[in-house]
């Protein structure tokens, strides 16, 4: 039940709500106002129950947690768009957890009921200024002018003196406007309020229907006050005596039984003239019940009150339409009665239409209950529940009429959400995987998951404000947020020679190969104590020493040594910068043999399993020491003869291709003369030697590299000597 009271009078009035069970709510009840308050313009208020029931009740899901169900109480005949401030009073049934300010985790479901007043003010509307069509745009005739008022509005004549009054004609006849003369939902007689004009003047531009017998009259009023033109009706005719438009009605004058016109009648101020009809029941008085006219009987006898057609009559409530109200679902497109979502969505509370007949005469109440108390923002649960509307109909049986509403949620597909959707979705629905580490969105029925990548751990997610591991709004695998963290140990791999030997004399200390290591003192290891020695190597050269050779002694670093990798979901990084080479460690079984620790960490903290390089310090006496340095010495000449010769064969190979293309060349030239050239070739060809072979090719693998070098070249050497007798 809506119950539009002014707000001054809630205090003092006591309302009965109709509902399955009836209520009397006390006087001095408090129902303090929500924060929403209902504020519309004249031309744009509710003009029916429905259309309030729909917003009171969206507000109150939107102020308020946790709502069960909602009583409206209401009293259809203040919704006629009256300017003034009322009070729409509601009793909304929630868990007691959600009226609580209590925030100490207790959930206590069990309902409460409690009372609230939402302001509902009605502003004026200028019904003068509305554009045409408008259905509360004035009806003021166009000889009058329209003049907005609180509320409504009068239609005035303009002028001074006798005109500056109506036509006696006309609605609110002698009146300057018709203030205090039309009611405020008489439009007919504002339109029928008619300011004085030309009358019938010379023009003949009346419109009476003279073919009805009516006749154009100017008169001036019987006080004096105006000038008047009418169209007179031949006696027994009723009717306007103007000629009918298209617009018109049929004209049906009546007159009752004393004779005089019908009240109808002379509102509808019939056009033409016409005979008029006897209506029994004219001019009997008017009946008290609601619903009930004057009905006359068939044998003629006295008219009576009873209830219209379509009515019964009880003794409690008078005249009720005996109709069910019909309840039909708003915001079902499809007929079926389901209302579809998706996760993420807010439901909003479209209500119902009520077509009932009774609405505006008697107190009625309309409950609206859901199944699952609904959220406050978005909803976040799959699955379905059920809305049912209620309106109590106490003459009927049974006294209650109702429609349910099923809200269908679907699963929504979080990991479908583009940054740039982010804005259209509620946050509670947004996924919060650790998507900077790796964490890839996996959508589930219903919710969602993060998975870690390759050489991660953790849930994958970020924390989520509000929300527990493994309660019932929580994603699936949902452990708090600890994203993903790298677990994957870096690798680290040797270069260079391992175990890397020193050789020592033992009549003197270690000999190095870098610059730094050759100025070392060695005053220790002269004496067989190689410890500091090789601690003092590894430290003057940053580790570089222990991948030191012959070959790369003046371009070795640290890092030609050893590379560290690290295999992380943004790819392989490099960590070779960041290894650490620590103090040798001398074994404790072998004699001058110590092993030398690489180590190293990425980002995450993650310790690579320690590489080893062996170090070994050879003594070896002098004269061991001049037999390894001069067979060293043997085998670096022989790699550099081995390599001058090759570089020799390749070119003087190249050379004889080269020669002996440009003789074959000449030869072909001079053999294709003729017989003169026959004669010439002839001449030519004395003196020169057969046609030289091919150079031999490369020996093939596998074969002695210096006896093939050695007969390549003798072979080369013939060849030339060969080409020089051929061209002398």
């Amino acid at each position: 039940m809506i119950a539009l009271l002014p707000l001054t009078a809630l205090a003092s009035l006591l309302l009965l709500s109709l509902s399955l069970v009836s209520v009397v709510y006390a006087a001095d009840e408090a129902c303090p106002p929500l924060k929403t308050r209902l504020q519309y313009q004249q031309a744009n208020s509710p003009a029916d129950i429905s259309s309030v029931l729909r917003v009171v009740v969206e507000r109150v899901n939107r102020e308020l947690e946790g709502v069960i169900d909602v009583d409206v109480e209401w009293t259809g005949s203040e919704l006629h768009r009256k300017v003034g401030k009322y009070g729409i009073k509601t009793r909304v049934t929630r868990t007691k957890a959600s009226a609580s300010d209590d925030d100490s985790g207790a959930q206590d479901n069990s309902p409460i009921t409690e009372c609230f007043t939402i302001p509902f003010i009605i502003e004026d509307t200028n019904e003068c200024e509305l554009p045409m069509g408008h259905d509360m745009r004035h009806s003021c005739h166009e000889s009058s002018k329209c003049v907005n008022t609180e509320g409504g509005y009068e239609c005035r004549c303009e002028g001074e003196g006798l005109w500056g009054r109506s036509l006696k004609a006309a609605s609110c006849p002698l009146s300057p406007s018709t203030e205090g003369c039309c009611s405020a939902a008489d439009s007919e007689c504002r339109s029928n309020f008619v300011c004085p004009v030309n009358p019938c003047g010379l023009d003949g531009g009346n419109d009476c229907d003279s073919s009805k017998g009516a006749t154009c009259r100017s008169s001036v009023y019987e006080d004096g006050s105006g000038v008047e033109y009418s169209c007179l009706c031949p006696e027994g005719l009723l009717g306007s005596g103007r000629l009918c438009s298209s617009s018109d009605v049929v004209p049906q004058p009546k007159v009752g039984f004393d004779g005089k016109p019908t009240a109808d009648t002379v509102a509808s101020n019939f056009c033409s003239c016409t005979k008029p009809a006897v209506d029994q029941c004219a001019g009997f008085p008017t009946c008290e019940k609601k619903n009930a006219v004057c009905m006359t009987r068939p044998d003629g006898s006295k008219p009576s009150c009873q209830c219209k057609p379509g009515y019964l009559d009880t003794e409690a409530h008078g005249c009720v339409d005996e109709t069910p109200p019909n309840l039909k679902l708003r915001c079902d497109p499809d007929g079926d009665g389901v209302t579809r979502l998706k996760q993420g969505d807010n439901y909003e509370e479209c209500a119902v239409d009520i077509e009932d007949a009774n609405a505006e005469d008697l107190a009625r109440t309309l409950k609206i209950t859901y199944s699952d108390p609904l959220p406050s923002g978005c909803l976040r649960k799959m699955g379905q529940f059920h809305v049912n509307y209620t309106v109590a109909t106490p003459w009927t049986e049974p006294p209650f009429h109702t429609v349910t509403r099923t809200v269908e949620v679907g699963d929504l597909n979080e990991c479908s959400i583009s940054p740039q959707q982010e804005s259209h979705y509620c946050p509670e629905v947004l996924p919060r995987c650790d998507v900077a580490s790796g964490a890839i969105c996996k959508n589930t029925e219903g919710s969602y998951t993060c998975e870690c990548p390759k050489c991660t751990t953790g849930d994958g997610f970020l924390p989520i404000s509000g929300v527990k591991p493994n309660d019932s709004s929580s994603p699936v695998n949902y452990s708090g947020g600890n994203g993903c963290v790298d677990n994957c140990k870096p690798t680290i791999e040797l270069h260079g020679p391992n175990p890397k030997v020193f050789r020592a004399c033992k009549c003197g200390g270690l000999l190095g190969m870098t610059k730094d290591a050759r100025t070392l003192d060695k005053k220790d290891s002269a004496d067989g104590n190689f410890d500091a020695d090789v601690k003092a190597l590894i430290r003057v050269s940053a580790g570089a020493e222990l991948c030191a050779t012959k070959e790369n002694k003046d371009s070795v670093t640290s890092a030609s040594c050893a590379t560290a990798l690290d295999h992380t979901h943004n790819g392989v990084v490099d960590l070779t910068a960041q290894i650490q080479v620590g103090d040798p460690i001398k074994h404790s079984s072998a004699k001058n043999s110590w092993r030398v620790p690489y180590n190293v960490m990425d980002k995450a903290g993650n310790r690579a399993q320690t590489v080893w390089r062996d170090v070994v310090v050879e003594e070896l006496t002098l004269e061991e020491l001049e037999a390894v340095m001069r067979e060293e010495f043997e085998e670096e000449k022989k790699k550099a003869v081995d390599e001058a010769v090759a570089k020799a064969v390749k070119r003087e190979r190249a050379d004889c291709d080269g020669q002996k293309r440009r003789l074959e060349a000449e030869l072909t030239s001079t053999e294709g003369g003729g017989s003169g050239g026959a004669a010439r070739n002839k001449n030519n060809n004395r003196g020169r030697c057969p046609k030289c072979e091919s150079c031999p090719p490369p020996p093939a693998c596998g074969e002695d590299d210096h006896k093939s070098d050695k007969t390549l070249a003798n072979d080369l050497r013939a060849c030339k000597a060969s080409l020089a007798n051929s061209e002398r």
